[in-house]
């Protein structure tokens, strides 16, 4: 016969401790942490996303055009807005001029893209040396001092690689860029000498070493953001840069091969898209593992010199805008808005001397959306140009947007 025995006080507060020491061990064993659950809910935020072309900006556009001004900004919204800074920056206070390089702008020029919108850039460009290193501290400085989230250069090749973190309400956006071909020599960033973080590539291969720096800060990135971004500007491809421009060959108008296999392995590494710049022409969008891919979406802000004749094909001036809208780390929808640079300036211009900063620079190249036939030509170009990647651009009027697939 079995014993019996009422509970007591003692007992009753063991079993309570049984059963919370239980609850413990399951809540280790089946509930994220309280950081992980942190995150989770940052990652159910929407985000939107603003890409743009490049943006060659010579002078201060606010002063020159500024009728310019809310027509650009109306192109511009999102929690993050980006484009690619394709100058570098001389500063007439330690004495340096505009003929010391060969695309610099004034200091107010990164100022005015701010006041556009844009609060995230890239400086990793072929123009990011064209006044060597001074021309690269100038460029940090004035971000410093516009506390401007950026990424592609550095003093030293870790700071150009690392990513940069742009906080917002919706999340933080990490930005990886790189450069990629007609980078000058002695333009590359190294332990000991500021640059660009560079990706040499050779007979079609990126470099083992370059690929190594790069993917390692896409996985350091993935850990502490909510959104990786990776930006590329290229200039290598099947055939010579200046051969294919100047003779308009079809090599122009998509990405080499060895191009594509490495933004897979950049997505494989932990990017949620990736974006690129250089022909500078607009190319296709392939969506990988439900990830985007923008291989090439040409100029936003054009002003490159008349004397320049490499860069004067009439489809260099017409582009889109990209809006891409992602709940936590999955893609929802990209639309896109065609836009369009005025070529011809005010007053006349200088054909000869490409330093010259004269009223017909000073106005030209300032995006505004395209319409009628020719915002119907720049998206059915652009749907023409991301089917062979499997992307379906529908165009709707004045605006496209790619249908996804089922599971992105």
């Amino acid at each position: 016969m079995k014993s019996t025995r009422r509970s007591g006080p003692a007992d009753r507060r063991e079993k309570i401790a049984r059963r919370l020491a239980l609850a413990a061990v399951c809540l280790v064993t089946l509930g994220p942490p309280l950081s992980a659950q942190a995150s989770l809910s940052t990652q159910s935020q929407a985000m939107s996303i603003t890409l743009t072309g490049q943006s060659m900006i010579r002078t201060d556009i606010r002063a020159h055009s500024p009728a310019a001004v809310p027509v650009i900004q109306s192109l511009l919204k999102g929690d993050v807005i980006f484009t690619n800074f394709e100058t570098t920056i001389f500063d007439p206070r330690k004495g340096q001029k505009r003929t010391d390089g060969r695309f610099v702008s004034q200091p107010e020029a990164m100022e005015a893209l701010k006041t556009f919108g844009f609060n995230l850039l890239s400086f990793a460009n072929n123009h990011s040396f064209d006044l060597k290193t001074a021309g690269v501290e100038n460029v940090l400085e004035q971000s410093a001092r516009l506390n401007m989230a950026h990424a592609g250069v550095g003093k030293t090749i870790d700071e150009a690689v690392a990513p940069g973190y742009l906080k917002t309400p919706k999340g933080t956006v990490a930005l990886i860029a790189m450069a990629s071909g007609l980078v000058p020599d002695g333009g590359n960033a190294t332990a000991s000498r500021a640059g660009v973080n560079e990706l040499h590539v050779s007979g079609d291969k990126p470099s083992e070493e370059d690929t190594r720096r790069i993917l390692r800060s896409i996985g350091e990135a993935r850990k502490k953001a909510d959104i990786v971004i990776v930006y590329e500007h290229n200039h290598i491809f099947a055939k010579p840069f200046q051969t294919i421009m100047l003779e308009e060959l079809p090599e122009r108008l998509g990405p080499p091969e060895w191009l594509k296999k490495w933004t897979h392995a950049e997505i494989d590494a932990g990017a949620d898209m990736v974006v690129m710049h250089g022909a500078p022409l607009l190319h296709g969008v392939e969506i990988y593992h439900g990830h985007p891919v923008f291989f090439d979406l040409g100029n936003f802000i054009f002003q490159v010199p008349p004397a320049d004749t490499l860069l004067d094909e009439p489809i260099l001036w017409e582009s889109v805008v990209a809006y891409v809208e992602f709940q936590g780390r999955n893609l929802q929808s990209i639309k896109f808005r065609p836009i369009a640079q005025n070529k011809i300036g005010e007053g006349q211009p200088d054909v000869h001397e490409e330093h010259t900063d004269n009223l017909f620079h000073q106005t030209r190249g300032l995006p505004k959306p395209a319409t009628g036939e020719q915002a119907h030509y720049i998206l059915e170009r652009l749907a023409d140009l991301s089917r062979p990647f499997g992307t379906a651009v529908v165009v709707n009027g004045d605006m496209a947007e790619i249908k996804l697939k089922s599971g992105k």
